[in-house]
Order: C-alpha cells, then structure tokens, then sequence
C-alpha cells in the first residue's frame, strides 16, 4: 500500500514538472528545444537530467560547437566577415548565409536563423532546407519551422487564387494570378514528389486553359512542352512543339522547345535533324540561341554581323 502511495505521489510530481518544463520552453525560459520534450515525459528521472543539462549546454552556447581547423571550413580569414550594417539600428549580421552557416558558432547560426524568419525566409529557401539537418536542435528547429511556415503561405495563397478563377473562371486575371502562385509553389520545392504530380497535372490544365483563351500566348506552348516534360508526358510535350513549330516556324522558342524534348528523351537523330533545321532556315538567333546552336555543332558559323558572344 506505501509503495502504491509513493509511486503515485511520484507520477503527481513528474506531471507537475512536465508541465512546468513545458511552459518554461514556450516562454523560452528554458533555452533548449521543446523536440526533447517527450523524452523528457516518457523517461521519468532520466529525461529530467537530460533537461537540465540540455538546457545548460544551449544556455552558454556549447550546444552544436566542436573544435574544427579552418582547413575544414574551406574558408580564409578574409570570409569570416561578421560585421554590422553601417547606419542599421537592428545590428543586423551582415556575412554571406552559405558561409555563416558553416562557420563553428551555435549562437552565430542560431541568430541568422532569427534574422531569415524575421525578413523573407522564401529567398532563402535552399538555405533553410540544408539548416534543417544542422546538428544544432535550435538551428534545424528554427529551419523546419519556417519551412512549414512557407509551405503554410503557399498553400493559403494557392486556395484563394484557386477559388478566384473557379468562381470567375472566363477572367484572364484570375486565370493568370492562379498559374503564377501555382507555379511559384511547384517550383518551390517544398513540396512531396507524389504530390508534386498532381500540381503538375494541375498547372497542365490551366495551361490548356490559358491558350484556348489566347491561342497566340507561345509562352503559354513553351510552359506547356516543359510542365508535359516533368510530368513524363513526351508526347504531348512533343505535340505542343509541333503546334509550336507550325505557329512560328521562324521563332528560335519554337524549334529549341523540340530540341529539348529529343535531349530529354536521348533521340540524337531527332537533335541532328533540328540543327540542320535551324540552319537550313537560317532562322534568326539570339546570342543564347546561338550558344545553344554551338553546343550541340562547334562548327557552326554566323555572319560577322550577327555574332553576339554570351556574356
């Protein structure tokens, strides 16, 4: 009966202190991250130890520190460069987010974190996927954070613009603002593969309905031979270029939307043929184009007068 009594007392007390441990995180009152909290719930007496000593290690920022030459870094002297804004009142860290990434200070990392998530964490996207996976807690929660805060934004924008063009679907407005915010998400890439199929698809029928609407958009047959291309669909990417090719025939857009379907499917043939095309019809190139032209046959030329090097 006493030892019932004494394990119940006990199991009071570990809630107690869960729960105190728990409002302690969200205030930050505790500095470490609230990931280790339901170690900390289902490991009685053992995960309270690894509170306090986690809380220790992030408090005098020893947490995600090691000592590491400058060799490893891959960086000189001359790129460690923390210094502060001339004029700015926030202290802003001004240094290179690739490099303050890399640099051997939790509490640097931890802070350009706090700086992405207070201005545009969208441009720095590529940036926050690679900080996920720091081996600092607070770094890659901060990360993960903001990601799912970014894929949140697309989502609630995508659904509105959705519901816009659904209720005025003859609106060329709509219509464009929808595209946009779907292709800013597909191109995003925060969203799962299997799921990034059916955008796809989406976005595929949107262009079909954006060129019934202006037949003439060869942006719209462009976007549709490269949207057909990642959904595997080589067919109707090839039918688009055709429809493309018979619209513009002197358009470079045109024949290089063929060219790319025959790279994607490793048709050399199908290549040749459109270089010899291309030359045979002396289409006009921009310098681009006649890059593009040259990578695939160096020994093609170009009237003194037209050729454009590629800055």
């Amino acid at each position: 009966m006493a030892l019932r009594i004494c394990l119940v007392v006990y199991i009071i007390i570990h809630i107690i202190l869960c729960v105190l441990i728990y409002l302690g995180i969200r205030s930050r009152v505790l500095r470490f991250s609230e990931q280790l909290f339901p170690i900390i719930v289902m490991v009685p007496f053992a995960g309270m130890l690894l509170a306090v000593v986690a809380d220790y290690y992030s408090r005098f920022h020893k947490s995600g520190t090691r000592e590491i030459s400058l060799e490893e870094l891959h960086l000189g002297l001359e790129d460690l460069r923390l210094s502060h804004a001339e004029g700015d009142s926030d202290d802003s860290l001004v240094i290179p987010l690739e490099e303050a990434m890399s640099i051997n200070d939790a509490e640097t990392r931890r802070q350009l974190m706090l700086e992405i998530l207070h201005r545009d964490p969208d441009e720095y996207l590529a940036l926050l996927q690679e900080a996920r996976l720091d081996e600092d807690i607070e770094v890659s929660h901060y990360a993960s954070t903001a990601m799912m805060e970014l894929q949140r934004e697309y989502e609630l924008d995508m659904q509105k613009a959705e519901r816009e063009y659904n209720a005025n679907p003859d609106s060329k407005e709509k219509l464009d603002i929808f595209m946009r915010t779907l292709k800013q998400y597909i191109s995003s890439g925060l969203i799962d593969e299997n799921v990034l199929f059916v955008y796809n698809r989406r976005y595929s029928e949107l262009l079909q309905d954006k060129i019934k609407m202006n037949p003439d958009d060869m942006f719209c047959f462009a976007e549709a031979v490269d949207n057909c291309l990642a959904l595997g669909e080589y067919a109707g990417a090839e039918e688009y270029a055709n429809r493309m090719i018979e619209k513009w025939p002197s358009e470079e857009d045109a024949w290089f939307a063929k060219l790319k379907i025959y790279r994607s499917i490793n048709n050399g043939k199908g290549i040749q043929h459109i270089i010899e095309e291309i030359k045979r019809r002396r289409l006009y190139l921009s310098p681009e184009g006649k890059a593009t032209l040259r990578f695939w046959d160096p020994s093609v030329t170009f009237e003194s007068a037209e050729v454009d090097e590629v800055v």
